[in-house]
């Protein structure tokens, strides 16, 4: 089977290429931009994104997209996450006030669309906001989440450790069960 895979992105097409490789699936990267809406809804910007691309691209593809719900931020900044990562870094971390609950909720969503159908695949991972970046691997808000279970943040776990724990390697696998039927 092959997929296409419509990203810009270098860190989310080598960390999928990773997660495919056992599968047997071959993943062909479109390095190709899709414009993205602004919503706090991943599956709103996913559904977008996915007909945006399989409608430049003219072949059945697959787009992503992930967030950061941070709980004591009511869930920003969601869909947001790399427009505000881009414009403020870790100094998201302060966003949450001392006494506040850390906790947060990493999510990725997966799109295919082949023209016919549009399907979305959900993968989350709870954890925690540190109270400070940490890490050398700087992809996005990775240096400043640590999933569940763990003490180290995305960022100093580095890949592929963090695919242990990845809500993105979970949206992925979900895609890949429905294809293997």
């Amino acid at each position: 089977m092959k997929l296409y895979f419509v990203t810009v992105n270098d860190f989310k097409a080598a960390e999928v290429s990773h997660y495919l490789r056992p599968s047997g699936v071959e993943l062909n990267v479109l390095r190709h931009g899709v414009q993205e809406i602004l919503n706090i809804d991943l599956e709103v910007i996913v559904r977008d994104k996915a007909l945006k691309a399989f409608k430049e691209v003219g072949l059945p593809c697959v787009v992503e997209h992930g967030g950061l719900y941070i709980d004591a931020l009511n869930g920003l900044p969601g869909g947001l996450s790399k427009v505000v990562w881009d414009t403020v870094g870790d100094s998201l971390c302060g966003f949450v006030k001392a006494g506040d609950a850390r906790s947060a909720t990493a999510t990725s969503v997966v799109g295919y669309c082949d023209g016919k159908r549009l399907h979305t695949f959900t993968g989350e991972t709870r954890g925690s906001i540190s109270g400070s970046a940490r890490g050398a691997y700087s992809f996005q808000w990775d240096p400043i989440f640590v999933p569940d279970g763990a003490t180290l943040t995305y960022g100093e776990m580095g890949f592929p450790e963090k695919a242990k724990y990845s809500q993105a390697a979970k949206a992925w696998n979900l895609l890949l069960g429905v294809l293997r039927k």
